[in-house]
């Protein structure tokens, strides 16, 4: 049950989903005292995106990282190559096994665009190249995918406290290749565009797995209610994060 505490209105909120993320972070860390696995699809290069470095180098933290496009997977790899606490893969994940077609941008056509942020790669096309964008400026890697769950049966992994699903698009797959609530993760961060028929399947897959969902920024994020060091289902309630809650920041 998620309790009243009373009415607030933040100004300007946006502000305000930082500090709300550090705070989901903290929380897994302080209930699990620190022994946190991390599953992470989607990782890239391990230096953008979610504040995820410095709780492996620094908090103890361990984990299991997976990213398909090569050139993210080798910075990844190096970065993290003296760990004995994380383990990368190379890999694709969806909801059926089989060799997919990874969609970026060249250099040099990554370089002139001014469309979301550098370096992206995803399997849905239209995510990378715009309309009108020429072929020549649009590479193609096949790589192998596979299933969450026949990966995790293969490595002997059967729980993770922190989920973070960052798929180009393909979050919805990746969500129904595995029984979410078999992880018994405390929190689970998918990377979703508002709106969408994707954003659609992954919130319903959440609730499925009696996870609580909350939208924090672009990160669509599913609280497991008793599995957090405080009630932040509430405070993230109290911030008007909560999916369907009305959100209006003030201006000034």
């Amino acid at each position: 049950m998620i309790r009243d505490l009373g009415a607030f209105a933040p100004r300007r909120a946006h502000k305000l989903n930082p500090p709300l993320m550090t705070m989901l972070l903290n929380a897994v860390h302080d209930r699990r005292k620190g022994r946190v696995f991390v599953l992470q699809v989607g990782s890239g290069t391990g230096e953008t995106g979610l504040p995820l470095l410095e709780r492996f180098r620094t908090d103890g933290w361990s984990g299991l990282l997976v990213e398909p496009h090569p050139g993210h997977f080798a910075r990844l790899e190096a970065l993290h190559a003296e760990s004995d606490r994380v383990a990368v893969l190379n890999l694709g994940i969806s909801d059926v096994a089989a060799s997919l077609p990874l969609y970026a941008l060249t250099p040099e056509a990554d370089a002139r665009s001014r469309r979301g942020a550098r370096g992206r790669a995803s399997l849905i096309r239209d995510r990378i190249a715009p309309p009108g964008t020429a072929e020549t400026d649009i590479l193609v890697t096949e790589i192998p995918a596979l299933r969450l769950d026949t990966v995790l049966g293969e490595l002997g992994v059967d729980s993770a406290q922190l989920v973070a699903i960052n798929a180009g698009g393909h979050e919805a797959q990746v969500l129904q290749s595995i029984e979410l609530a078999t992880l018994d993760p405390s929190l689970v961060l998918v990377h979703a565009t508002q709106g969408t028929s994707s954003e659609d399947a992954c919130i319903a897959t959440l609730a499925a797995a009696d996870l609580i969902p909350f939208r924090i920024a672009d990160w669509l994020v599913g609280v497991a209610p008793d599995r957090l060091s405080v009630p932040m289902e509430e405070l993230l309630t109290f911030f008007q994060k909560g999916l369907g809650a009305h959100q209006q920041d003030d201006e000034e």
